[in-house]
């Protein structure tokens, strides 16, 4: 791999270790891959900032670049941490492991890294443009850098992130290269469902399509329109039930104008059909449980945008969650402080709901509540929540998700 003569002296150590040592990681990744060379990119978002994550081994390393005085060298946001750190005693966590939690948040501040605490930072601070090259962890923002908003990252692993934002730059392999983005299988929706393509059909087919591809590059052809929020919801399922990182839907997405620039000329080498049939049998594979009494309701994975705050408030006003039965919302720090001007947060508050804010169900410590059952409209959570929080899941709708909340009982679409 070509190295500039900057890059030389770096592994020459002539800009600190955490660089020499950075670089040399991003080096060795990069021989392994094939890639020709290092490309700069415009900003990194990194995983290991959970103490789920990281733990006393990424509180050694951190407190190890900060002593020899290491700096991100690109905006560098972090992914969710394992505390709501206004809320972690409320949520019952125990001191002591918030306490890592929060040692490791002040390390990270003395690397310079903006503590955003989400896993959609295309929403505050850490926004890319079309064809920007970057260094991200988190499979869903990820996938929807690359699918949604057009810019290059490989999926990272967590402390190549760190790497990559330490010296600004990653080996150019992969989705980095424009050959190497272009569709492989073609998932073709058959009419009827094309025609009445539900709002919780989303994370469904993204299901089947990370199930069925992997990490190959799907490309979908039949939906009409999508918002923010679906677009959100297929890429997070796709990506946690497979390894997708970049989807085309065709009419949608801005590398899939059409069909032909989707595949990039070339004919797909697997055509799937998808009806009715697939997204009922892709349900009953996303629920572990039965329907039946719920313990919690977890919504925001990935974290809720504005309008699903809105939403949920509609869907809650004047209305009580049930006694026993907790209804968690994920979102990360900037939403809340706006659904609060806009009143959102007061309404489901006031129903006796709460904001889990800069976490998740997922990345922090739940045995004090001792949840046996819990429901969610996300595909991510369906998928993790078997082993991540211990607990039978059942998927559904949101307004079904709502509905479990305010009777403590859950019903399958």
């Amino acid at each position: 791999m070509h190295l500039t003569d900057e890059e030389k002296r770096i592994l020459d150590g002539a800009f600190g270790e955490p660089q020499r040592i950075a670089l040399n990681v991003l080096s060795k990744l990069g021989e392994a891959y094939g890639a020709d060379r290092m490309i700069e990119i415009a900003s990194a978002h990194i995983v290991a900032c959970s103490y789920q994550i990281a733990g006393e081994a990424g509180i050694e390393i951190y407190s190890k670049l900060v002593e020899q005085g290491a700096r991100v060298k690109v905006r560098t946001t972090s992914d969710p941490g394992s505390i709501d750190f206004a809320r972690w005693r409320a949520f019952r966590t125990p001191t002591e492991y918030a306490e890592r939690q929060i040692k490791i948040a002040e390390l990270l501040g003395k690397l310079g890294v903006i503590p955003t605490w989400t896993c959609t930072p295309y929403t505050t601070f850490n926004v890319p443009k079309f064809g920007e090259h970057l260094g991200w962890s988190e499979s869903s923002a990820v996938v929807f850098a690359n699918s949604v908003i057009g810019a290059r990252t490989n999926r990272l692993a967590a402390y190549i992130d760190v790497c990559a934002a330490l010296v600004g730059k990653v080996p150019r392999f992969g989705l980095h290269l424009p050959e190497r983005r272009r569709g492989e299988v073609l998932f073709e929706l058959a009419p009827d469902l094309a025609d009445d393509f539900e709002d919780h059909f989303f994370p469904v087919l993204g299901y089947l399509v990370g199930q069925t591809v992997g990490d190959r590059i799907p490309v979908i052809s039949g939906i009409g329109r999508a918002t923010f929020d679906q677009l959100k919801a297929f890429g997070a399922a796709s990506a946690a039930s497979g390894s997708v990182a970049l989807y085309h839907i065709v009419g949608i997405t801005p590398e899939a104008r059409t069909l032909e620039e989707a595949f990039g000329g070339r004919a797909p080498a697997e055509h799937i059909a998808v009806g009715r049939a697939e997204i009922d049998r892709t349900l009953e594979q996303m629920s572990t449980g039965k329907a039946d009494a719920v313990d919690v309701i977890g919504l925001g994975c990935p974290h809720a945008s504005i309008d699903q705050l809105r939403r949920y408030a509609a869907l809650l006003e004047g209305k009580r969650v049930h006694s026993g039965t907790e209804l968690w919302i994920c979102a990360n720090t900037v939403v809340e402080e706006m659904a609060r001007k806009m009143g959102y947060v007061d309404t489901i508050e006031a129903a006796g709901a709460k904001l889990l804010v800069g976490t998740c169900h997922n990345d922090c410590p739940l045995g004090a509540w001792n949840f046996r059952r819990l429901a969610t409209d996300s595909g991510k959570f369906a998928y993790y929540t078997p082993t991540t929080v211990g607990t039978e899941c059942i998927f559904t709708s949101t307004e079904a998700c709502i509905e479990a909340a305010l009777t403590g009982r859950v019903a399958r679409p």
